[in-house]
This record gives structure tokens, C-alpha cells and sequence, in this order.
């Protein structure tokens, strides 16, 4: 292999990878023409049907029987009073708490709120459920992760982390518990004779069993951030979604990576 045909090949690698990225960018933004433009129309029944992506236009997020049998259940529990607000769409997930460590969850979108609710497979129940109004998100942000500078867990599995992908929600009130970084800093900021630091309140999601199938991340974050912005224009509340490289700490350190790796976040392996 000459120096000119290694140069020539990698000039050919460069370019497949410009027009794949060019090509992902015009589905991404196709799929947000798609859902924005009813929005704006007040056709929430036409938003569903686009992200149903029923004849994978988008290849968008599809639930198995199970799982929509279980997300049908979480509709009918906690969407009590009929009518009152429209269902985008529901999802399957992996809700990352304040410790860093994954939990199984069923994410429901509608008009009006944004439901996280843990539910059992098993039993076909309703566990728990946290609600948050679209009026309460200051904004939402999706894309890659950047493992964090000042913690050793995040050194050692930085390149695991680095090459996942993800979605978070920011609140006006706090979603969960204090972390024990947060707790740490509020600590010693008065010790430093600093004024304790301005907490950001977030809520992390991935794509569940993304580990098997790295590929649906970025699909997953894509398809939540469009469904996000059309739920903000059919309820006329106004925050941004935007693309960021998001700093990743776990505040449990190497317990909860372990605890993660053995997937016993998982509640049901039905799901």
C-alpha cells in the first residue's frame, strides 16, 4: 500500500463518515419538522401518530408486547381523568438516580406532564410515580457524555461512559435525592469560606438495555428531544432542547458501577 493510495483511503473513510453524519442530521431534522409542525396546529393526534413511526420512517423506539401492555397499565393508573391530558408516547428506560446508578422506568409524555414511574412487570403494577409539569423543566439537553475530570470512577471507566449517549431533564424543584457529591460540596463550602454552590436540579435517561445495543442511544436521545419540543409547543411552555456534551459524575462511585454492570437495577427481566 503506497502512501498515496493510504492517503486516498483515508480521504474515502473521511468522506463516508461526513455524508453518514450529513445523512443523520437530515433525519433528525426531518423527524422535528414532523412533529413540530402539528404542534403548532394543536394536533397532538398527529404527533403521536409520528412518533408511533408505525411504518419505521424513523426507526424510532418501539416497544415490545410486554412493554406496552406496561405502559398501557401506567397510562390507565395514573392518567385517571380521561381526556385531561393527550399521550404523546411512552417508553421503556433507564432513569440514572442521584447515586449514578440505573433503574428501570416507564417514561410517559403528555401535553401537559412528563411521568417517570416505576412498574412492575411481574405483577402488572404500578410501583410508584413522580410527575413533572412542562412549566417545571427549565430545559432539556441530550447527546454524549464527557466523563467528569475530578473523580476517579469516571478516569477508569471513561472510554464506557464516553461512548454513550443520553438525555437529561433539568427542573425547577429537585427530581429525587441529594447526592452525596452535593451534600459534600454544600459541606465544605463554608469550611473553604465560599458561599455553597448553586445546585442544578436534573433527572438522566438512557435507552434501556443500551449496553446490548449501543447503536439506539443516539436514535433514543434524537426521538426524545424531538417528542419534547412538541410537547413544548402544544402546552405553550417555553424551554430550550439542545445538543451538549454532558459532564458525567457517579456519585456512588465504583458501587454503583458495579451494581450497573450486574444490571440489578433491572426490576423485571421481562422487560
Amino acid at each position: 500500500l503506497t502512501t498515496v493510495d493510504y492517503c486516498r483511503s483515508k480521504q474515502g473513510e473521511g468522506l463516508r463518515s461526513f455524508l453518514h453524519i450529513s445523512q443523520k442530521m437530515e433525519d433528525f431534522a426531518q423527524l422535528v419538522a414532523e412533529v413540530t409542525e402539528p404542534a403548532k396546529h394543536g394536533d397532538g393526534a398527529k404527533v403521536r401518530e409520528v412518533l408511533r413511526d408505525a411504518k419505521r420512517t424513523h426507526f424510532l423506539w418501539q416497544a415490545t408486547q410486554c412493554q406496552q401492555e406496561g405502559i398501557e397499565k401506567c397510562i390507565d393508573t395514573c392518567l385517571a381523568e380521561a381526556g385531561a391530558e393527550q399521550v404523546l408516547k411512552g417508553w421503556a428506560v433507564t432513569s440514572v438516580n442521584e447515586w449514578g446508578v440505573d433503574q428501570e422506568r416507564i417514561l410517559l409524555l403528555t401535553d401537559k406532564k412528563v411521568y417517570r414511574i416505576k412498574f412492575d412487570f411481574d405483577s402488572k403494577t404500578v410501583q410508584s410515580t413522580k410527575a413533572v409539569a412542562l412549566s417545571d423543566i427549565l430545559r432539556v439537553e441530550y447527546g454524549s457524555f464527557k466523563a467528569a475530570k475530578t473523580s476517579l470512577t469516571t478516569w477508569v471507566w471513561k472510554k464506557e461512559i464516553e461512548q454513550s449517549q443520553g438525555f437529561r431533564i433539568y427542573t425547577k424543584e429537585r427530581d429525587g435525592n441529594k447526592s452525596i457529591n452535593e451534600m459534600a460540596r454544600q459541606q465544605l463550602a463554608p469550611v473553604l469560606g465560599e458561599a455553597p454552590p448553586v445546585e442544578e436540579f436534573v433527572r438522566e435517561y438512557r435507552a434501556l438495555n443500551a449496553e446490548d445495543e449501543p447503536w439506539r442511544e443516539e436514535v433514543f436521545a434524537q426521538e426524545l428531544a424531538a417528542a419534547f419540543m412538541a410537547a413544548s409547543i402544544l402546552s405553550s411552555v417555553s424551554f430550550d432542547v439542545r445538543p451538549a456534551a454532558m459532564d458525567k459524575e457517579v456519585p456512588g462511585g465504583v458501587f454503583s458501577m458495579f451494581y450497573n454492570s450486574l444490571n440489578l437495577g433491572k426490576y423485571s427481566t421481562k422487560a
